[in-house]
């Protein structure tokens, strides 16, 4: 593979409906959209939007970063493990940076060998992903009609942001949204590392009540064996989210020392390479989300996840839903799940 040209543009999208978490408030996703041109003249599609909220560098060093390795790309020839290396070295520190790039070097390599970008992640991917949808914080009774009105549209797992208010205020939205939606809808919760350990096991001990199928980094990122002794004596299985930004996280995830679950976040992680490496070194069941990208985005995290991603468990790639943009059909989810692309490449089509 050889790259001709590099070509940066700025992009954004507007939330539909502000999303609150335990953490912060997020409404737009600001970044940079990537094309990397071949000798061929294919066009490697990537995107990247940062959220150091997530533990991503900031805009500016995306950005930054972004234009020092294009700038060095043109001409630049090799495998596709070599490029990706090069990319690595040129970028350690800028994830979201190396997701684009990651993303547009991948894209290439399946648009040659005229494969869908997963069967370059596993020889066998699932054809299709289950998918959750996200409820943020907000009203109960607003929230409890938000579920169901998601069970209507074909979703089987619900997402709900928790931690930022005490625990019998979380009880009771989760009281209403279990009351709403059939008992075999699933429900997921997000701390975002809301509480302490003692908090969390207090809470969790009283949401358990609610058959949930799992909560998502109740504790502070950094707080790893904390994570892990809350992992150990929870009622509701635990996964790790944000405590994965770090190296340190990753270390103890793959020494079996952090929790069951995995959540993958390719633009945390620097790309989809990345990403599949800690799947399967980790051995850990994994759920792969995006941090709110556009199609280009969605579509990197939906050939992961139908790679490594667990198939009993729905992943976080409904973004259509939450944003203003232009999706294709193909990543607006049917019946609550996506069907990965039959053609080449990333979006499944040979773009010219």
């Amino acid at each position: 593979m050889k790259i001709e040209r590099a070509e940066i543009s700025a992009c954004r999208y507007e939330l539909k409906r502000a999303l609150d978490t335990s953490r912060t408030r997020v409404s737009e996703r600001r970044g940079y959209a990537l094309e990397l041109i071949d000798e061929d003249g294919r066009i490697g599609r990537g995107e990247s939007l940062p959220l150091p909220v997530a533990g991503t560098e900031d805009l500016e060093e995306t950005g930054r970063a972004l234009r020092e390795v294009t700038a060095r790309l043109p001409g630049r020839e090799g495998e596709l493990a070599e490029l990706l290396d090069w990319v690595d070295e040129w970028a350690p520190a800028t994830p979201a940076a190396r997701f684009a790039l990651d993303s547009a070097l991948h894209d290439l390599e399946a648009q040659r060998r005229a494969l869908p970008l997963a069967r370059l992640l596993a020889a066998h991917p699932s054809g299709s992903v289950s998918v959750n949808e996200v409820l943020g914080l907000g009203d109960p009774q607003r929230t409890a009609e938000a579920a169901a009105a998601a069970v209507a549209r074909g979703y089987r797992t619900l997402k709900l942001k928790i931690g930022a208010v005490p625990p019998e205020v979380d009880a009771d939205l989760l009281a209403r949204v279990r009351g709403a939606v059939p008992r075999a809808v699933a429900l997921r919760l997000d701390a975002n590392g809301a509480w302490s350990v003692r908090d969390a096991l207090v809470a969790l001990e009283r949401l358990s009540e609610f058959d949930v199928e799992l909560v998502e980094q109740p504790v502070p990122a950094r707080d790893l064996a904390g994570l892990r002794h809350v992992a150990e004596r929870s009622p509701i299985p635990v996964a790790a989210d944000e405590a994965l930004a770090h190296e340190a996280g990753r270390e103890a995830l793959l020494g079996g020392e952090l929790a069951p679950v995995a959540i993958l976040k390719p633009m945390v992680l620097g790309g989809v390479r990345a990403s599949a490496r800690l799947a399967a070194a980790s051995g850990v069941r994994c759920v792969v989300t995006t941090t709110f990208e556009g199609p280009v985005g969605v579509a990197a995290a939906l050939h992961l996840a139908a790679a490594v991603g667990d198939r009993e468990l729905a992943h976080g790639l409904a973004a259509s839903d939450a944003l203003v943009a232009d999706f294709p059909a193909q990543l607006a989810p049917t019946s609550g799940s996506l069907s990965l692309p039959r053609g080449p490449g990333l979006m499944g089509t040979a773009p010219g």
